[in-house]
């Protein structure tokens, strides 16, 4: 039995194969650790995956940086968790990377060859497969769009830098595109609720969103040249019209080669992608 977990900022997602849950982020290590290792004991796991929103050290298992899980920065989470556990194999990946992979396996990246996937949350990852393989990089770093830059010297973003793509294109930017033509401070679900039903300040937030998630898609088309690039996660799920608006942005922009032989599409396993592909990387 193997047990894959996928932690974001707001909620975490856990799959075994079977089941899925979805349950409330702790805010503290220790609670997430006994959280996690308490889920593996009941199922008697044999291995557990952790898909984690930051920098993670693939080999050690150490989450250097989580810009939206700060309090597990510097924490191996690979030890923590195997010392609560006897016999269990825990591994520790990238969010976006478990998510490009549960989508590759068993969602809207099967038969890819270049397949890319961004996950809208609290934050804004991105993974890659590529001839069947994920992209992890050098220090199991790759793939880290959200930090990519889209306007020097612009908004703050949560990892402490200017003119991040996440400082736009994520749950926080989207506040941020709504309240600059409301002044009103309103949570992302309330914003995305308002555009499904037609508002028109919240739809403008929406296609200002789309106009920056647009512009880093774009980049990573005349970088990469994938044929199929998925978005995943709570925003898309809630608003799936985004999808199509995204598309026209990148279309608009990209070269046109490129661009002929891309896909934009939703994410199929919806926000349980990294939960699915964390499984799916369990040892």
């Amino acid at each position: 039995m193997k047990l894959g977990v996928d932690v974001g900022g707001t909620f975490i997602k856990l799959y075994n194969g079977k089941n899925r849950e979805k349950v409330k982020t702790p805010r503290s290590a220790e609670e997430l650790v006994e959280l996690i290792a308490g889920r593996a004991e009941e199922l008697s796991a044999k291995g557990v995956c952790i898909a984690v929103a930051g920098l993670v050290n693939g080999e050690t298992g150490e989450v250097t940086e989580s810009p939206n899980l700060p309090f597990l920065n510097g924490l191996n989470l690979k030890e923590e968790v195997e010392k609560r556990l006897t016999g269990t194999a825990v591994r520790v990946v990238n969010d976006a990377t478990a998510a490009a992979y549960g989508e590759f396996k068993r969602g809207s990246g099967r038969g890819s060859r270049l397949f890319l996937c961004l996950t809208l949350g609290t934050g804004l990852g991105g993974g890659a497969v590529i001839n069947g393989e994920p992209l992890i990089g050098v220090s199991g770093s790759a793939m880290e769009v959200g930090h990519t830059t889209v306007c020097v010297n612009g908004w703050p973003c949560h990892c402490g830098r200017r003119g991040c793509l996440e400082a736009y294109a994520s749950s926080y930017g989207l506040k941020r595109l709504y309240y600059i033509n409301t002044e009103e401070d309103l949570p992302p679900h309330a914003i995305l609720e308002l555009a499904k039903s037609g508002d028109e300040k919240a739809l403008k937030a929406i296609k200002a969103l789309a106009f920056y998630l647009g512009v880093g898609i774009t980049n990573l088309v005349h970088t990469f040249n994938p044929d199929t690039v998925a978005l995943a996660g709570g925003t898309v799920v809630q608003f799936p019209k985004l999808i199509k608006l995204v598309e026209e942005e990148v279309k608009r922009r990209a070269f046109k080669l490129p661009g002929k032989a891309l896909k934009v599409v939703g994410a199929e396993l919806g926000e349980f992608s990294g939960a699915v592909g964390a499984y799916e990387l369990a040892p």
